[in-house]
This record gives structure tokens, C-alpha cells and sequence, in this order.
């Protein structure tokens, strides 16, 4: 997980890396080795090494000479659409423009004064983080292959003994069991059994009918009768909670 903290001003910065580090080395430990912090002096010196995918959280100050906040992210989300942002602010003066820029929430200036507002924000945004990249091993022609939950769009069975993990841009087939994709997948909220033998990534759901899903790949996969109900159910909750 990399996370981007942008503020000009150098005292505020240091005190946002270290809220971050120490509240992930609190609660989340095992996971804290693999979590890269990367710390900016301006909104420019973050959009010269920014590629859409680079970061999973930027935390950006408002207030910064030169190109603000505001402006960042505005150029972030013309090439990034997934990246969560935090804006740091000392007044709530914009937050409405914040929202329309899809920030997830703000972080007031001083830190020392709101240690318990950011352990809440954290508390809910890290754990999404963490299934964002949450990922599976799989053997594809006796060599191991790493891909990414995100990647998945839906898996199916192939044969009585192969499972094809279908991805944006290609079909993985693996001599996973069912079960075994089963016990990783069904942990993780995205995904859902709609069919027999059969899990969606429903993030890639680009339309529900009466009596199938519509993926954003064009495939168009049917609905259990038997599980109808329970399906439209889960997926609309999905959608409302995203």
C-alpha cells in the first residue's frame, strides 16, 4: 500500500507521517511492513511523479503556495478515479468543493489537537485499503501468478477440476478448487455467489436486470433463480455502502 502526504508546510507534515506510522504499528502490524509513506512539499512536486495506481491514499493540505489542495486533486482525479483522498485543513471553509472532488473526509490542523478524529478516520478507511489489496496466489501452468481481488471481474468453472479466473484483460485458468476460491473470495465484501459455482467482483457490475448482471467486460451473466432475491438484495446493499 503507498500513501502520499502533501503539505508545504514541514512541522504539519512530519506530524501527519507520524500519526501514520504510529497507528498502523498500533493496530495494524503484520501489515505494517508493507505500507510505504511518501512525503511532499507541494501539490507540483506530487503531480510530476503521479501515474494513475500510484498511490492508495494521498493526504493533501489545502491551504499550499503555489497549486492548491483543491487544484491536486482536481488533477489527480482527471487520470485517477479509485485513489482515496483526505484533505488537512484548519478551517471547514471548503468542504463542499472537497466533496466534489470525492474525498473521503478531512483531517483539522493542529493533529495534537484532533489525535481522536484521525484514529477515526483511519478506523474506517484503512481496513478498505487493505481489501483493495488484499490478492491470491494462483498456479497457472505449474508456475505461481499474484493478481490482485481488484482484478478479478468473475470467476467460473471451467471443468470438473478448473477454475478460470476471468481479469480485464485475460482468462487465468487455475487447478484451484471451487472451495478453495470459495474461502478467499466470499471474505471479501465485493464479491458475491450469484450462480451456481459461479462469484462476481461486484465492483465490475455495470448494470443489474431482472435476471442477470451486465459486467463492464460486456459479459453478461445470469442469475440463480433460486438466489434472485438474495443477489439483488446483496448487490443494492453493495452499491448503498460503496
Amino acid at each position: 500500500m503507498n500513501i502520499a502526504i502533501v503539505d508545504d508546510n514541514e512541522q504539519d507534515r512530519n506530524d501527519v507521517l507520524t500519526y501514520c506510522q504510529n497507528y498502523i504499528h498500533t493496530n495494524f502490524s503484520l501489515e505494517e511492513s508493507s505500507v510505504h509513506i511518501t512525503t511532499f512539499d507541494s501539490g507540483e512536486a506530487l503531480l510530476e511523479k503521479y501515474d494513475s495506481g500510484a498511490f492508495d491514499l494521498v493526504i493533501l493540505d489545502i491551504y499550499m503556495t503555489g497549486i492548491t489542495g483543491l487544484e491536486t486533486a482536481k488533477k489527480i482525479r482527471e487520470s485517477d478515479s479509485e485513489v482515496s483522498i483526505i484533505f488537512l485543513t484548519s478551517s471547514d471553509e471548503h468542504i463542499l468543493e472537497g466533496y466534489r472532488v470525492f474525498a473521503i473526509g478531512y483531517f483539522i490542523k493542529p493533529l495534537t489537537e484532533h489525535q481522536k478524529e484521525f484514529a477515526e478516520t483511519f478506523d474506517f478507511i484503512f481496513p478498505k485499503l487493505l481489501k483493495k489489496k488484499g490478492g491470491i496466489t494462483l498456479k497457472v501452468n505449474g508456475a505461481p501468478i499474484d493478481i490482485s481481488y481488484s482484478d478479478i471481474i468473475y470467476i467460473d468453472v471451467f471443468d470438473s477440476h478448473n477454475i478460470n479466473f476471468h481479469l480485464d484483460n485475460k482468462v487465468l485458468v487455475s487447478l484451484m478448487s471451487y472451495g478453495e476460491a470459495c474461502d478467499l473470495l466470499l471474505k471479501d465484501e465485493r464479491f458475491l455467489e450469484f450462480n451456481h459455482r459461479m462469484i462476481l467482483n461486484m465492483d465490475y457490475v455495470e448494470d443489474m436486470e431482472s435476471e442477470s448482471f451486465r459486467m463492464t467486460d460486456g459479459s453478461e451473466l445470469s442469475i440463480s433463480r433460486r438466489k434472485r432475491q438474495d443477489v439483488k438484495v446483496a448487490y443494492m446493499n453493495h452499491i448503498i455502502n460503496k
